[in-house]
């Protein structure tokens, strides 16, 4: 008897350690994480299954200070989560990826958080941090007393309808409401100090913001969100059905993202007030087909008409001095443009994906145009590179499979890696005394490419950079880099002066 007893004694030990162990391996092979500084790591990821889940409060020994980002990235089986009280710090909403996270908890006794009907919040600053997407309520009113709405908050949360924002909130994160496509109006209190990048980005159905009379920091003119204090346009709600709009005389600046996925409308009137266009202005907007940018504007942000892929034409006028990274990316339908004097530097990407654009000319004020700036502009046939120009970015021109011939001035020293791959149309190239560098593959493929002269400057020629260019002789100088390449790489090469011997 007291064998038996012993025995099924044993057995339950046992089963209660396998199940201990068996569940905190389970959970530490579901994590990653990182090890910080003090010793504490952070969740950077988890790949469970798990619906409703406990994060735990050690990982590999390591007490769990830290949630980052990224950490529950798409996790859709979630449906609730408890945070553990040894968590001190949340990035921007880990969780705004869960579509079905329904709930989050923390206990009563968490010393840096606190939940109110599965809403999580930060204690320091009473600061609305996370709004589970799952929740399937149509109208939520935040608590009052809350006086932060942290950046992405509510991201994607589509089954809202209105949000009720009280008057104890001073500030608006980033993208606070971005995505949340049911939200049809929203009105900001007097109480808000500040708003971050349009915090109502591809809110569909939104179309009107309010503000009172009286707010003292933003105004509304027909639904649409200004900010006082430097009279720039700010939030431009992407439900309003009109195809026109005109800016309002006066307004001094686009601010970013203003008129995010606005895709409704096809021209947008600016006046001559305004002196900056803002970053991912009009990014998306993609029924866009015409837009007079003034004398008065100074700056064209980063990917301000990305996405435009109804944008024909663009004229940029002579008070512009630089174009943004991924400024007009992917406007597949631009045919034309207009670069004046006055710009002195074309960003990275710039022009990228821009496949009817026929023709550029490029300003003698440019010195430099920037990685992948012209990148599969499949029908540029000609481009006339200025004497200001002094670099040609990594794959400024790939994929230019129409471009017949190219202008390489003699300020040029460095021709970057990849920078022409690729122009299979491309027939022959001069390359002058100034370069001293030609990259990594920077001709490679140009299958047309059948001459191009390599000055005694040239001291460096990256690997391949005439690869696979099957009809190519180099002319070369002698006793030259260019000609112990051409040797050592197999490709066929002649010498500037080549027939002196018939006059010796």
């Amino acid at each position: 008897m007291e064998k038996k007893w012993f025995v099924a004694l044993l057995m339950v030990v046992v089963m209660m350690c396998v199940c201990w162990t068996g569940a905190v391996a389970e959970d530490e092979r579901d994590y990653q994480y990182a090890l910080l500084d003090d010793g504490t790591v952070e969740i950077t990821g988890y790949n469970g299954k798990a619906e409703k889940l406990t994060i735990p409060n050690m990982l590999n020994g390591k007490k769990v200070t830290s949630i980052d980002n990224r950490a529950f990235y798409l996790c859709n089986s979630l449906i609730s989560i408890i945070i553990p009280d040894s968590v001190e710090k949340i990035s921007v909403n880990p969780f705004a990826y869960c579509r079905t996270l329904k709930s989050i908890f923390v206990s009563s006794e968490h010393p840096y958080f606190f939940a109110i009907d599965g809403v999580l919040f930060r204690k320091a600053d009473s600061c609305l941090i996370s709004y589970p997407k799952g929740r399937e309520y149509t109208t939520y009113n935040i608590p009052q007393g809350i006086t932060a709405i942290e950046s992405s908050a509510f991201y994607d949360c589509k089954f809202l309808t209105r949000v009720t924002i009280p008057d104890s909130v001073t500030s608006i994160g980033d993208c606070a409401f971005s995505l949340c496509d049911s939200l049809t109006s929203i009105t900001i209190p007097d109480s808000v100090e500040q708003i971050g990048t349009n915090p109502f980005t591809v809110c569909s159905a939104l179309k009107s913001i309010s503000v009172s009379p009286e707010h003292p920091y933003f105004a509304t003119i027909d639904g649409v969100l200004f900010r006082k204090a430097d009279k720039a346009l700010i939030s431009y709600p992407a439900g309003i059905s009109s195809s026109t709009y005109t800016i309002p005389q006066g307004i001094t600046a686009i601010g970013d993202s203003a008129f995010y996925y606005c895709d409704s409308l096809t021209s947008v009137s600016i006046p001559d007030s305004v002196t900056s266009i803002g970053d991912n202005a009009f990014y998306f907007c993609e029924s866009l087909t015409s837009v007079t940018i003034p004398d008065s504007v100074t700056s064209i942000g980063d990917r301000a008409f990305s996405y435009c892929d109804s944008l024909t034409s663009v004229s940029i006028p002579d008070s512009v001095t630089a174009i943004g990274d991924r400024a007009f990316y992917y406007c597949d339908s631009l045919t034309s443009v207009s670069i004046p004097d006055s710009v002195t530097s074309i960003g990275d990407n710039a022009f990228y994906f821009c496949e009817s654009l026929t023709s550029v000319t490029i300003p003698d004020s440019v010195t430099s145009i920037g990685d992948r700036a012209f990148s599969y502009c499949d029908s540029l046939t000609s481009v006339s590179i200025p004497d200001s120009v002094t670099a040609i970015g990594d794959e400024a021109f790939y994929s230019c499979s129409s471009l017949t011939s190219v202008n390489i001035p003699d300020s040029v020293t460095s021709i970057g890696d990849r920078a022409f791959s690729y122009c299979d149309s491309l027939t022959s190239v001069s390359i002058p005394d100034s370069v001293t560098a030609i990259g990594n593959r920077a001709f490679y493929y140009c299958d047309s490419l059948t001459s191009v002269s390599i000055p005694n400057s040239v001291t460096s020629i990256g690997d391949y950079a005439f690869g696979d260019c099957s009809n190519l002789t180099l002319t070369v100088p002698r006793n030259s880099y260019a000609l112990e390449y051409a040797k050592t790489n197999n490709i066929p090469y002649t010498y500037p002066d080549a027939n002196d011997w018939l006059n010796n």
